[in-house]
């Protein structure tokens, strides 16, 4: 794997018309680091059940790209394409296309994510991932999928666009849901409420939402198993424009015991209140 790979994410324009907030984190990663959607298209690991092949091509004058597989997980759509650039086109690893992503019709899209990985002189697998605000419960996704959008500085003016079907009928089958709906006061005497933790074998989400707006707060949680063992949840994202409801997600996270406890946490690490049990007591 290697050194020189970048971690893209950003939170992209919702629905073409609203209001763009567009923050870009660029994260130089190691060769030690375990990168998630990699593993996650890696044939050797079991995730073939929620993959959905593809194996479609279109080219514009930019170059030629191939969708190659789609993952359908809680809330979010990972991508895998190879790109071979034009004769003429300078393009390299940091370079990233941030798909946007109609479902049946509708566009849900609330951060776009994603690297590069140079293959050869002329070949780059694009790994994308797509957080949404929600997501239809249809077993069967109409996925129409525009690359319409080039370091998110510059339209491209004839995207690559696809429409694929999707299933997501096994993970629904697999997807394990935890009810919470317990309030927790902040540090500056606001309270949100975590409605939901919601764990499949790609990932493992929480969902909280407030009153009031929650911009610029930092809130992260951690999650403790019955033998001891912690998992960290930072980053998280608004699902809607009013950034009072939230999710905050731990990739390669598949919650398959009977309980857990949820602790959130100050960004210093302090926790905010006692732990809450989740799961069958």
């Amino acid at each position: 794997m290697s050194n020189d790979m970048l971690l893209v994410e950003s939170q992209p324009k919702e629905n073409r018309g609203r209001k763009i907030w567009f923050v870009v984190l660029l994260l130089l990663l190691i060769a030690s680091c375990v990168i998630v959607y990699y593993f996650l298209f890696n044939k050797d690991l079991n995730f073939e059940t929620y993959k959905t092949v593809v194996g479609k091509t279109t080219e514009n004058s930019l170059g030629r790209l191939t969708l190659n597989e789609i993952i359908i997980d809680d809330n979010q759509i990972l991508l895998n394409a190879t790109f071979k650039p034009g004769k003429d086109i300078n393009f390299d690893h940091q370079i990233f296309f941030f798909p946007q992503v109609f479902v049946n019709g509708k566009e849900f899209t609330v951060r776009n994510g994603g690297q590069s990985i140079q293959q050869s002189d002329k070949t780059y697998t694009i790994y994308s991932s797509v957080k949404l605000s929600e997501l239809p419960e249809d077993k069967i996704l109409n996925l129409d999928i525009r690359y319409n959008d080039w370091n998110g500085e510059k339209k491209i003016d004839e995207p690559w666009e696809f429409q694929v079907e999707a299933s997501q009928e096994q993970l629904q089958e697999d997807r394990k849901v935890f009810p919470v709906e317990k309030k927790v006061k902040l540090l500056d005497s606001q309270e949100i409420t975590i409605a939901k933790v919601v764990s499949t074998p790609i990932s493992t989400t929480i969902y909280f939402y407030s009153e009031k707006s929650l911009l610029n707060e930092a809130i992260h949680f951690k999650i403790q198993s019955v033998s001891g063992e912690t998992w960290h949840f930072n980053s998280a994202y608004p699902l809607n424009e009013d950034y009072t409801k939230w999710g905050i997600r731990l990739d390669a996270l598949y919650l398959t015991g009977k309980s857990y406890e949820l602790v959130p946490v100050a960004a210093n690490g302090s926790e905010l209140g006692s732990a809450i049990k989740i799961g069958d007591e």
